[in-house]
């Protein structure tokens, strides 16, 4: 395909970041119907809780199984938008597909395609962003803070119209989102984040950073903290609205940890000057650890609330904390790899494993056992993540 027909060649560089934030936004508006509220639609349309974890665990388990192997194909592509523009078509006939499937099997097949497309597309984005801040092009944090924004956006708008029509306008919503996407893949202005001519990765050479130790330990700990999202994530909606919330309230739940989270990804660079990648990572377990013990506890929705300003250390700087990490440590060709390899593990093969588990100790032993695995979890990762900190120095891994 020839993007060059599709973008001026002379495309201004100051519209490349206005470009990308509105392929995050609608990667982000999707999100925010689907974390809150896509357990309430799949519920609605049959499917119990243990099939609920099987389904979402197996995409993103899937992400980690064939993940790399994208990353790999689209380091060694002269666009970076043919990669970003192919999954997000697959993201896009996926959310279009829940909208006209007529029965559970392929409403699967199609919530399959959005979950595992959604995570493949995440971390090839952030790549081309990241490399966009890198030639020039405009600043990461506040583009990723759009998505931020339209994800805070949507769950605000999303609770109170899902309110008003139902849950089961949630798949229209996703859909008419991805397709946003799709078409603003096309749009994305030329080279803004490429490789600069730096080498493309080899085959021989991505399996280097799988034999980093510290690489191992800050992916194993990004995942953990990542991961123990897992509940929160895919039943959470299920919980709340069993005890009374409104779609409004859960909404406003979710929104309230957004809006921490987009606190501390606006200050991003002064964040990440101060403070070492790794330790960023376990400050976000710790943390993981305490949110999801108190979230057990099912306090009062006042404090729920208090709680869910967390969310700025579980996954914004854990968030930060790992790509950071990447940028320092790992050289320039293997970035989309151990991006992927983040995302695929993290939110991928820790969360998807996570969530299967957590479908069925939820129905045998009730949400607060859930949410306690959780907490075990973000307190192993802080663990690794504090072994990191004293073991690396700061440089590359290797060259």
């Amino acid at each position: 395909m020839d993007f060059g027909r599709l973008t001026p060649a002379s495309s201004p560089k100051r519209l490349a970041g206005p470009f990308y934030a509105l392929f995050y936004s609608g990667q982000f508006v999707l999100l925010g119907v689907q974390l809150p509220f896509f357990a309430g639609w799949l519920s609605l349309n049959g499917f119990t809780a243990p099939e609920i974890g099987v389904l979402t665990g197996a995409a993103l388990i899937a992400r980690l199984a064939v993940g790399p192997f994208i990353a790999f194909w689209a380091d060694h592509q002269d666009d970076e938008r043919r990669a970003l523009s192919i999954v997000s078509g697959v993201f896009a006939v996926g959310a279009a597909g829940l909208v006209v499937s007529p029965d559970k099997a392929l409403i699967a097949v199609s919530a399959f395609l959005v979950l595992w497309a959604f995570g493949m597309l995440v971390p090839l984005t952030d790549t081309a962003v990241l490399r966009a801040d890198r030639n020039g092009y405009l600043q990461y944090g506040r583009i990723r803070a759009v998505g931020s924004f339209a994800f805070l956006a949507t769950t605000l708008a999303g609770g109170a119209a899902l309110g008003r029509f139902g849950i089961a306008a949630a798949a229209p919503a996703m859909a008419a989102a991805a397709l946003f996407a799709f078409v603003m893949s096309f749009l994305l202005p030329a080279q803004a984040g490429g490789r600069g001519g730096a080498k493309p990765v080899s085959f021989r050479e991505a399996p280097k950073l799988l034999r980093a130790p510290v690489f191992l330990l800050v992916l194993f700990a990004a995942g953990l903290t990542q991961g123990a999202h897992a509940v929160y994530y895919a039943f959470s909606y299920l919980r709340w609205s069993a005890i009374g919330y409104s779609e409004i309230v859960i909404g406003a739940l979710w929104a309230t940890g957004v809006v921490a989270e987009i606190f501390i990804l606006v200050a991003a660079r002064r964040v990440v000057r101060r403070r070492s990648p790794a330790v960023l990572l376990a400050l976000g377990g710790g943390a993981a650890a305490l949110r999801w013990t108190l979230t057990a506890a099912e306090p009062p929705l006042a404090m729920l609330f208090l709680v869910q300003i967390t969310h700025a250390l579980t996954f914004a700087a854990a968030y930060l904390g790992s790509i950071e990490f990447v940028d320092r440590a790992v050289p320039v060709r293997l970035v989309n790899t151990a991006m992927t390899l983040m995302s695929a593990t993290g939110v991928g093969a820790v969360t998807g494993l996570a969530t299967v588990i957590a479908g069925f100790v939820w129905r045998d032993m009730g949400p607060a056992a859930a949410y306690l695995m959780m907490a075990v979890m973000g307190a192993a990762a802080a663990v690794l993540a504090l072994i990191a900190a004293r073991v690396w120095r700061g440089g590359r891994l290797f060259e």
